[in-house]
């Protein structure tokens, strides 16, 4: 396999790597230059991109890292942005990561997926709640970032969401087709016995090994960039293109993520398998503790767009699969793109904070009766 070199101050892989970043200004990422050419999009079931598709882009640029705390900071400051979690007033978190006092105050869950907890306060600032901050990781990640967050950000620093064909051939490097690594020959999950992404390993979802160096998230440049100079574009976060993605529900218009994120794995025994085909869908105004954004610019290609009325390009192709399978033809495509998504909907969020609105104001009325009792205990002695 390829070895690991220092290249203009950086870890990267191999010699062809050593082309030149775009000089950073300021506004989010510096952007590294991607070449012109035609790639086999997709073709890996697990990581929910079971067909194919040939792309041919025109060069382009794209962010070398996800957008850091410190990155989305600047973009706060000037301004005065607020995040859809923040406006939410809450965001969902993985439990494990959360402080006792912060979990005892927090109980509300999704069913079937008690690891998210509903975590008021939290938001880019305070990626677990309140009790957090974001000392010591101005170089993570930005997260709790919706696809309506990320749009404005890169539009903010003169850039654009990438198409999910830019994402997933940035983040190729410029192997293979069939690549589902951007490192040695493309087949293995690690190079050589060195993990290469910030993954899950052991029991999920309390027993993270670290295995990789990692439990939670990790600084965007953790580990070696691709021969493209881009660095994190498996696992860790997902990241946010501006590709419309099919749902079952032609009314709601999902948009495309890719990559995977901590919460991933090798094989996909836990949550997604973590390639570079990687990707769900959600909702424009969802987001949760491990969803962020990587921006790009120029000419490049291979977009799909949401059609009129606010569905998805490819919901034709869903009507098809009716028409000619029935809707279990239609389920099965679903399950098979991905869409099992681990952030949230708005719907979900919607329900969880009224369900916390409806326990606050019942633990309220108890308080109240308590103390009513109270008092006239003390009255009548």
């Amino acid at each position: 396999g390829e070895s690991i070199v220092r290249c203009m101050g950086r870890r990267v892989l191999g010699a062809a790597a050593c082309a030149c970043a775009l000089a950073e200004d300021g506004r989010g990422a510096a952007m590294v230059q991607i070449p012109a050419g035609t790639f086999i999009m997709g073709g890996d079931a697990k990581s929910g991109a079971p067909g194919t598709a040939t792309i041919t882009l025109e060069r382009f640029e794209i962010d070398e890292t996800p957008a850091t705390n410190q990155h989305f900071r600047a973009f706060v400051r000037e301004t005065k942005y607020k995040t859809e979690a923040e406006s939410f007033g809450w965001s969902f978190v993985l439990d494990p990561l959360l402080s006792p006092a912060t979990r005892a105050e927090n109980n509300a869950t999704v069913e079937g997926a008690a690891h998210w907890v509903a975590v008021e306060y939290a938001w880019w600032r305070q990626p677990e709640g309140k009790d957090s901050s974001l000392k010591g990781r101005w170089d993570h990640p930005v997260v709790h970032v919706s696809w309506n967050d990320a749009k404005a950000f890169c539009e903010w620093a003169g850039k654009r969401l990438p198409t999910e064909a830019e994402w997933e051939y940035a983040a190729r490097g410029g192997l293979p087709d069939g690549a589902l690594y951007p490192w040695g020959d493309g087949t293995t999950a690690l190079l050589g016995k060195k993990w290469m992404m910030n993954i899950w390993q052991g029991e999920f979802p309390a027993g993270d090994s670290g295995e990789d160096g990692y439990k939670g998230i990790a600084p965007v440049k953790a580990f070696p960039s691709n021969p493209y100079l881009v660095f994190g574009s498996i696992g860790n976060v997902w990241e946010w293109t501006s590709d419309a993605f099919p749902g079952n529900n032609p009314d709601e218009q999902l948009w495309t993520l890719k990559g995977g994120s901590f919460l991933d794995s090798v094989d996909g025994s836990v949550n997604h398998k973590a390639t570079v085909h990687t990707r769900m869908g959600n909702t424009a105004d969802s987001g949760s503790y491990n969803t962020g954004v990587r921006c790009a610019r120029g000419a490049g290609g291979g977009g799909r767009r949401a059609a009129a009325g606010g569905k998805s390009a490819e919901h034709e192709k869903l009507v098809k699969l009716a028409e000619e399978g029935g809707i279990e033809a239609v389920q099965e495509y679903i399950k098979s793109s991905g869409s099992n998504a681990q952030v949230m909907t708005p719907a979900m969020l919607k329900e969880k904070q009224q369900e916390i609105r409806r326990m606050r104001e019942e633990l309220q009325v108890e308080e109240e009766e308590t103390e009513e009792i109270e008092e006239l205990a003390r009255t009548d002695l």
